[in-house]
């Protein structure tokens, strides 16, 4: 099968991975980019948890200076995986 990929390569590379040691013919064309926006900052004690939506969204968020033990809540497996990865939370849910 040849299967191609639009997501920018940062989003897709272990996929290419994947399809590639299944035997597939992999294609990558990135149609988007994701870029981080400035927002005003973010006073994370006046709230009792984040909602991630997206692994970018976990990627962009300025944390500097931030306690990073707040509750995080995570949709899909691939923005849990990011949220892990920065180390934001010590609770995880999908």
């Amino acid at each position: 099968m040849h299967i191609l990929l639009t997501r920018p390569l940062e989003d897709s590379s272990e996929m290419i991975l994947k399809f590639k040691s299944l035997g597939h013919q992999v294609s990558h064309i990135p149609l988007l980019s994701i870029n981080k926006i400035n927002y005003e900052e973010i006073k994370f004690s006046d709230y009792g948890g984040i909602i991630f939506t997206s692994a970018n969204a976990v990627k962009f968020l300025d944390l500097n200076g931030q306690n990073k033990n707040i509750h995080c809540f995570c949709v899909g497996n691939a923005t849990e995986k990011k949220a892990k990865k920065f180390r934001i939370s010590k609770y995880y849910f999908r």
